[in-house]
């Protein structure tokens, strides 16, 4: 292989990559540490956009703070896309620290949310991993257990936030990478934590890969193979699940409990882990897996959940919902007025239209105060509109099909201490105007 051999590969796979999107693409971002691998590439991306039309582009540099040279490495950035002709912007990010939080973790945590806020549609975010990096992330998620998907590591591209993310050099070694780096003379940033082996990913770099593949030459391209097949499993799991969701999910976007109960427990929680990532909630560990069952065994009456996260799980008749806990409404709300359209606390919008036909509610009496409560007692008994007798506000929820974690948030209408509606559900019999103009509640949006 010739000098130039390197360097002409890195730059023919970063055209490559980019070639599906450029008629699409707004601006192209990089992220760039200043080390090696995206020094080299911001190098790379330079040259390539000198030779050809193309989007925008800029490099972006995320200031974790975790090093003393952290403030000299954001300087030697800011000096090299200077010296490239490329805008460049420091992102400052704080970082989750704990007793239970991995600092490795929190910082991509960061520095991906970081990019995410930052992409809009159409942009497209490179990074300069390449297949050592492949190697190790393979590696890293079979220590914790993970599934197909964690086993199928990184993606040549993928979706982040609002844009896309494309990994050019991730079929290539980092000997590549560092042997045109050597041949252009470049300046890189050597972080000091890179030569820690505290850190998973250090100890897997510098001490285990080296001897696996000394021991099997290629041992990290087999892995990087396995990673593929891995990926390849993980979409056949998931065009099933998208096939089972059409057949399962209900209107208000709940599992049907029943159906779960009549598939094998791999697709079951096959299909669970989907319906959930789709929702960004956490996914659970395969001892939350096994601690479902009650929400699909339980008797139809029951109201199991199961709570980790920001998020639970709970059971309402045949129905199993995704559910992110709310703050408790205050029980009532200032005086609003029905001539008006109301923005409540529970983030609705009512508006009241007045009319002459139809089921409608009266005027307050003059010195009555309209307001909105939440959080009745369920003792209350009230008497909907066309029913024969009054009954209590927990049975009246319950034949609503209104979920437990619901009722607290739906607005009720008062005149003073009386009901008069129950908005989005039932008129109080009465409130009801018999004749002349009364009032109609609807949302704001409809």
């Amino acid at each position: 292989m010739s000098l130039t051999a390197p360097l002409a590969r890195l730059e023919a796979a970063l055209a490559e990559a980019l070639k599906p999107h450029l008629a699409t693409t707004a601006r192209i971002l990089l992220a760039y540490s200043g080390g090696v691998d995206s020094e080299l590439l911001a190098v790379c991306l330079a040259r390539w956009a000198g030779q050809c039309a193309s989007p925008p582009v800029s490099l972006i540099h995320i200031h974790h703070g975790l090093s003393a040279y952290a403030d000299q490495w954001a300087g030697h950035c800011a000096a090299r896309a200077k010296a490239l002709d490329l805008p460049i912007e420091v992102v400052k990010v704080q970082l989750q620290r704990g007793p239970r939080i991995s600092i490795e973790a929190s910082a991509r945590q960061a520095r991906y949310d970081a990019f995410r806020a930052r992409l809009g549609p159409n942009d497209l975010l490179l990074t300069a991993h390449h297949l050592d990096d492949q190697a190790e992330s393979l590696l890293l998620a079979l220590k914790r257990g993970s599934g197909p998907r964690g086993l199928s590591a990184m993606a040549a591209q993928q979706t982040l936030g609002q844009g896309r993310m494309v990994r050019p050099w991730l079929g290539l070694r980092r000997a590549e990478i560092e042997a045109a780096a050597a041949q252009l003379g470049l300046e890189h940033i050597e972080d000091d934590s890179n030569a820690d082996t505290r850190f998973d990913r250090n100890f897997l770099r510098h001490q285990v890969l080296p001897q696996l593949n000394q021991r099997w030459p290629g041992f990290s391209q087999a892995v990087v193979r396995s990673a593929a097949l891995c990926a390849e499993q993980q979409q056949l799991c998931d065009e099933l699940a998208e096939a089972d969701l059409l057949t399962q999910q209900r209107d208000d976007g709940a599992l049907s409990v029943t159906a779960l109960a009549a598939l094998s427990a791999p697709r079951r929680n096959n299909l669970l882990r989907f319906w959930l990532r789709q929702q960004g909630a956490l996914m659970p560990s395969q001892l939350q897996m096994a601690a479902m069952a009650p929400l699909w065994e339980a008797r139809e009456d029951a109201q199991p959940q199961l709570d980790w996260g920001e998020h639970s799980l709970r059971r309402f008749r045949d129905g199993l919902y995704l559910v992110t806990p709310q703050p408790a409404l205050s029980v009532a709300q200032e005086s609003l007025s029905l001539s008006a359209p109301t923005q409540l606390a529970n983030g609705q919008c009512w508006r009241f239209i007045e009319s002459d036909q139809g089921p409608r509610f009266r005027s307050p009496a003059p010195g009555q105060q309209v307001s909105v409560r939440y959080g009745l007692p369920g003792t209350l008994r009230l008497k909907p509109a066309g029913r024969s007798g009054s009954r209590p506000l927990k049975k009246l929820w319950q034949e609503q099909g209104v979920p437990p974690w619901l009722r607290g948030r739906v607005a009720m209408l008062c005149y003073d201490d009386e009901v008069v509606a129950a908005l989005g559900y039932w008129l109080e019999a009465a409130a009801l105007c018999e004749d002349g103009t009364g009032w109609v509640p609807q949302l704001a949006h409809e």
